[in-house]
């Protein structure tokens, strides 16, 4: 994979380090109001993005079961995406059926995999490189920053990450599959195998 800080070891940067104490770490059995005191913006991104009006009562039920009452991604997805919403507006956001169509009526656009060696051997997007080392270098020396690059993982969540990266060194045209690979194979070509594990 990229030689990058894993996604766990930069989304705990995310926290505030000036501050004095450090928060208690989030699991899937933290409260949301917990989570919310530590990131302010989750009760209205979760809204924004699910749909979801959050009663008093949801406030305080533990996460895993607040995203198994309303039919959300696996809390650790949940978690992750709100943690990484403050640092995403760069970032062009795409449902499986419009990347699709930017695929096919864009010649020029760049698909990158951004998943483990192991997951590429379930299947991949036609044309897509891997997100090596050599690759990565490739890209920040060499690639126009305007160039249109789609990224994708399994679910979308370290394409997510990756794909801020690339906006953070000046790329313009950063989209990132949201739902990943397995959305793909749901809306676009069931012939790609869908697979368990690496949630994010």
């Amino acid at each position: 994979m990229v030689n990058l800080k894993s996604i766990r070891e930069r989304v705990a940067g995310f926290f505030n380090k000036s501050a004095s104490v450090i928060p208690p770490p989030i699991t899937d059995l933290s409260a949301l109001h917990d989570i919310a005191l530590q990131h302010p913006h989750a009760y209205e991104f979760i809204e924004r993005k699910y749909g979801v009006k959050i009663t008093p009562d949801d406030r305080q039920i533990a996460l895993k079961k607040f995203v198994e009452k309303y039919g959300l991604p696996p809390a650790q997805i949940l978690f992750m995406e709100v943690q990484m919403s403050t640092r995403t507006k760069g970032v062009q956001q795409v449902p499986a059926r419009k990347a699709k169509q930017m695929v096919d009526n864009h010649t020029g656009i760049k698909i990158l995999d951004v998943r483990e060696t192991w997951e590429l051997q379930m299947g991949r997007i036609p044309t897509a490189k891997h997100m090596s080392p050599a690759i990565l270098d490739e890209i920040l020396n060499s690639w126009a920053k305007d160039t249109p690059i789609l990224l994708y993982c399994h679910f979308g969540v370290r394409s997510l990450d990756a794909a801020s990266f690339l906006v953070d060194r000046g790329f313009t045209e950063v989209f990132a599959l949201t739902g990943g690979i397995d959305a793909w194979s749901q809306e676009v070509d069931p012939s790609l195998r869908r697979y368990e594990g690496n949630w994010c």
